[in-house]
């Protein structure tokens, strides 16, 4: 969950996750806000394919412009199971790991997964079945993002974006292994 502003009021007593269709308590999770105040992180070991319920108390949470719920809200959702996933490994030839290179797996026009290369390759042993277009940003700030530059102040280029022509496709309870050479 994310708010437009920073949480001021965020009462954890007031926030309860059950699970199946009887509202049964869940056990062993934590609700908490990360370093910014705006999200509402929730640790758990999942269960696969298992039935969640989020129950909110209209007093809760509230932001810092005295924005909060209008009543007790509920937010329920299914887990998927591991079958519902693939399994993706990528192997880079001639990938350049001194120019911080950082994999950014595009879904359509957004940046679906972003991360940053230690070793030539990336594995994931559960990934969003779908079909993807790979690029790698050399991050010569190492801040994990493009930066556009500063051309008319101090002189610095864009950082580079190489664009992968290649489409991986990702097929749900397959091992998906594809190798890239680059240039």
């Amino acid at each position: 969950m994310v708010s437009d502003k920073p949480l001021t009021v965020f009462d954890t007593s007031k926030i309860k996750l059950y699970t199946d269709s009887a509202f049964n308590p869940a056990k062993e999770y934590s609700f908490s806000k990360d370093s910014t105040g705006r999200k509402i992180l929730l640790n758990i070991t999942w269960q696969e394919g298992t039935q969640y319920h989020i129950v909110m108390d209209k007093d809760f949470a509230e932001d810092s412009s005295e924005k909060k719920l209008f009543r007790t809200d509920t937010l329920s959702f299914t887990t998927k199971k591991k079958s519902d996933y693939g399994s993706l490994k990528l192997k880079f030839r001639n990938l350049n790991l001194t120019k911080n290179p950082v994999l950014q797996i595009m879904n359509g026009e957004n940046i679906f997964k972003s991360v940053t290369m230690t070793s030539a390759e990336f594995t994931s042993p559960m990934f969003s079945p779908g079909e993807y277009e790979l690029r790698i940003l050399f991050d010569e700030n190492k801040n994990g993002t493009w930066d556009p530059g500063d051309f008319f102040g101090k002189h610095i280029q864009p950082e580079l974006v190489l664009p992968i022509n290649r489409k991986i496709t990702v097929k749900a309870n397959w091992q998906n292994e594809v190798e890239i050479a680059l240039d």
